[in-house]
């Protein structure tokens, strides 16, 4: 939905620290179409305080929108529909423009974006690195501009975004809690500044904001004009090879970074300190392994860069298997043709300078003895067992201590599937909210101790359950079991199809679901037990026998 263009938000010059997080914004602002940017941090930081502020930065000077993506948004709210009365009644194509449509020219923000369904997700990186997406509904088929600065942030403890996704991002940075106890003390006094007499605070550094505002916009106007050289991209080419990055997106997003930071410095050339300035923007969330010394190494590399690459350094052949070399290879056939004739003739290859092994396994899967048998390595390890407990303690479970018997059961599935490996995590819906109580604990009695300290009362709020259970999920590499207890008596305004999309969205880590339903009483609502056959869980009823 788009901003309220009357909330009054926190100006962007007044946000203390997070140099890193407002370049990086800023730069997206010069150029959209470097293709977003993403902040991953912890909770408190700040970070969708100073992505709002630029609402004002840069709506109070030109038709700039602001559009916040909710995290249960459905395809058709995002790119469009087409409206269905109109056609029937009017026989007139209207459409019903997107999210991303409305965001075009402006600001696409989404929260906790690593909680968005994967398709949506795609999406919109789709439209955020190309500048249009196709919408093709009821036989219309239309092109729409999106030229957006999307934001997304997450914080990590809710989940990790799948590596794809997070390459698909233009720039990351990380957006840490800063330890300096003076820096935190402006923090706060800046914050109560604002909650007394917002109006005067905003006024007090319209001035600043006005000047960042007009670096943007020159920036934009020059942006092409900026020169980008062949020893720049020869320079971006190999910072992008030495941090050992998939691809190619990282080579052009460098370019393309640093000729907005160019921009923004009123320089019509690049240079390598522009480079090497935004290049962790760039690489941080790409590379799979970091140069030891990457500054040395490339300097080496720029002073000849049209050397070509040593013979040596690079293997005559790539299949996989164990290297014999050439001069060696017929005297090893000589002593071992009849050792691989008789048990693994199928692997002998005579015309390879290989010794060619399976290739649906690795190297390192094999031991070989000095007569060259081979055996499979056994599995050392197994994934280990991980029991989630999301256990319904709102206010109805309070009557006839039926909360007393959950728990109860609670420690009975614990102490059924105690083995080694096993672990176990207690998530409470407590107060309209989702409470993790204990995590990854081995012991059966931590699990005793923890249960008697949760509170009860207020109402069940399953759908934030979920999205905790989803973070147990994405940190922990294990064998997931979600195990629900509950009376099936949901929040105000939820619905059980509520629950069912949120599970769907949330719990796909989840192995096995086990449904306890606590709801009493001789005429009986039956949520728990609808919600059990949509999620394909097993069911059984807390208190049958009980009352």
């Amino acid at each position: 939905m788009k901003q309220n263009k009357k909330q009054q938000n926190f100006p962007f010059s007044a946000v203390i620290g997070q140099d890193n997080f407002k370049l990086a914004l800023i730069l997206n602002l010069i150029d959209p179409l470097i293709g977003g940017i993403l902040a991953v941090g912890d909770k408190g930081t700040g970070k969708t305080t100073l992505i709002r502020s630029l609402s004002n930065l840069m709506g109070d000077y030109q038709k700039y929108p602001f559009v916040n993506l909710p995290i249960g948004v459905s395809e058709d709210r995002l790119i469009g529909s087409v409206d269905l009365e109109q056609l029937i009644n009017t026989k007139k194509e209207v459409v019903n423009l997107g999210l991303m449509a409305q965001a075009h020219q402006g600001i696409l923000y989404v929260d906790e974006v690593n909680l968005l369904q994967d398709y949506l997700t795609d999406v919109l990186l789709d439209a955020a690195a190309s500048g249009n997406y196709y919408l093709e509904r009821e036989g219309l088929s239309r092109t729409f501009d999106s030229r957006f600065c999307l934001i997304g942030s997450m914080n990590p403890e809710e989940g990790s975004l799948r590596p794809q996704f997070k390459d698909r991002f233009g720039l990351s940075v990380t957006v840490t809690t800063p330890t300096d106890p003076v820096i935190r003390q402006k923090i706060v006094k800046q914050r109560f500044k604002f909650d007394n007499n917002p109006t005067e605070f905003i006024a007090n550094y319209k001035e600043k904001d006005v000047v960042i505002y007009k670096q943007i916009i020159a920036a934009k106007n020059i942006l092409t004009s900026v020169k980008v050289t062949d020893w720049i991209i020869e320079y971006c080419s190999r910072l992008a090879i030495a941090h050992h990055v998939e691809g190619l997106r990282a080579d052009i997003l460098l370019v393309k970074t640093a000729r907005a930071f160019a921009a923004f410095n009123k320089s019509f050339d690049i240079k390598i300190s522009d480079v090497d300035t935004i290049a962790k923007f760039v690489l941080d969330h790409r590379s799979t392994k970091s140069p030891s010394n990457p500054n040395k190494s490339l300097e080496n590399q720029t002073q000849q860069p049209s050397e070509a690459p040593s013979k040596k350094s690079f293997p005559t052949e790539e299949k996989i298997g164990v290297l014999i070399p050439q001069n060696t290879f017929h005297k090893l056939k000589e002593k071992t043709t009849n050792t691989f004739q008789e048990g693994a003739s199928s692997i002998h290859n005579p015309n390879s300078k290989l010794l060619v092994l399976d290739t649906k396994k690795t190297v390192s899967q094999y031991v070989a003895t000095d007569k060259f048998e081979l055996k499979t390595k056994r599995k050392a390890t197994f994934l280990k067992q991980h029991h989630i407990f999301l256990i319904d303690s709102s206010g109805s479970m309070l009557k006839d201590q039926i909360i007393a018997y959950a728990k109860g059961s609670v420690c009975k599935i614990a102490v059924a599937n105690k083995k080694q490996n096993t672990q176990f995590s207690i998530i409470s819906l407590f107060d309209g909210e989702a409470q993790l109580i204990t995590k990854q604990t081995t012991l059966l009695q931590e699990v005793e101790t923890y249960l008697t300290t949760l509170k009860t009362g207020g109402k069940t709020n399953l759908t934030a359950g979920f999205r905790q259970v989803k973070g147990l999920c994405a940190a922990i590499d294990s064998v997931h079991n979600l195990h629900i207890i509950t009376d099936g008596k949901l929040n105000t305004g939820d619905t059980v199809e509520d629950v069912v999309l949120a599970f769907k969205t949330y719990c796909k880590g989840i192995h096995k679901t086990h449904l306890i339903d606590a709801e009493k009483g001789m005429v009986r609502i039956g949520q728990a037990r609808e919600l059990a056959d949509r999620i394909a869980a097993t069911y059984e009823h807390l208190i049958s026998d009980i009352f």
